[in-house]
């Protein structure tokens, strides 16, 4: 399992950040989704998705500017 580190921009506040957590969580191979601020961590298996993959398919771009900040290996 991975977690991926983003930064959530061109929101105001993290209640703005939070619809994106639900566009997360409906891509194939995310387990889980923690918003904290401008900050999103999205667990996920790489495996079933890569990164780039992800934030496409959840469609945030449209509505956020996205940059990732981290991608690191984690226990499952």
């Amino acid at each position: 399992m991975r977690r991926a580190i983003l930064k959530i921009a061109g929101v105001g506040c993290e209640g703005c950040v939070a619809p994106s957590k639900e566009r997360f969580l409906k891509v194939r191979g995310v387990k889980a989704v923690r918003v904290l601020g401008s900050r999103v961590e999205v667990f996920y298996d790489e495996r079933d998705v890569a990164l780039s993959e992800l934030v496409r398919a959840s469609g945030v771009e449209n509505y956020y500017f996205v940059t990732v900040i981290g991608d690191e290996e984690v226990s499952a």
